[in-house]
């Protein structure tokens, strides 16, 4: 269970590679896709009405905080909403946004079939 804090702003949980950065699979510490542009606007527009952006990773803090700098995109914080006191390693969010996510639909049984055939929007397995 989650604990907030304070009267925080709406959060997004952004994942790096396959969203922020292009990604074709993992090649090596310092391989980095180069960045998405769509992703880079919208997060500035997000950033712009206001909300807290967590990059969410594997990655090293980092490596990948120079690479955020260098291509101009917003963030507040990695792998944790300081917003939350929460016992776990997820950072709480409203909106989580990621390559390789599957939405509940409220029927596990349709979703089965979803998780057996997903491909990211990219076409990876």
């Amino acid at each position: 269970m989650a604990y907030k804090l304070n009267n925080s702003r709406r959060t997004i949980a952004v994942d790096f590679d396959g969203v922020i950065a292009n990604y074709d699979g993992y090649k090596g510490p310092g391989v980095l896709g180069a960045p998405r542009p769509d992703v880079q606007q919208a997060l500035r527009v997000l950033r712009d009405e206001g909300w807290k952006i967590v990059i969410y990773t594997t990655r090293g803090e980092q490596e990948i905080s120079a690479y955020l700098a260098r291509h101009d995109i917003p963030y507040d914080e990695f792998n944790c909403n300081s917003d939350y006191k929460t016992p776990g390693a997820k950072p709480v969010a409203d909106v989580y946004w990621d390559d390789r996510a599957v939405c509940y639909s409220g029927d596990a049984q349709k979703d089965l079939e979803r998780i057996r055939n997903f491909r990211t929007w990219s076409g990876r397995e």
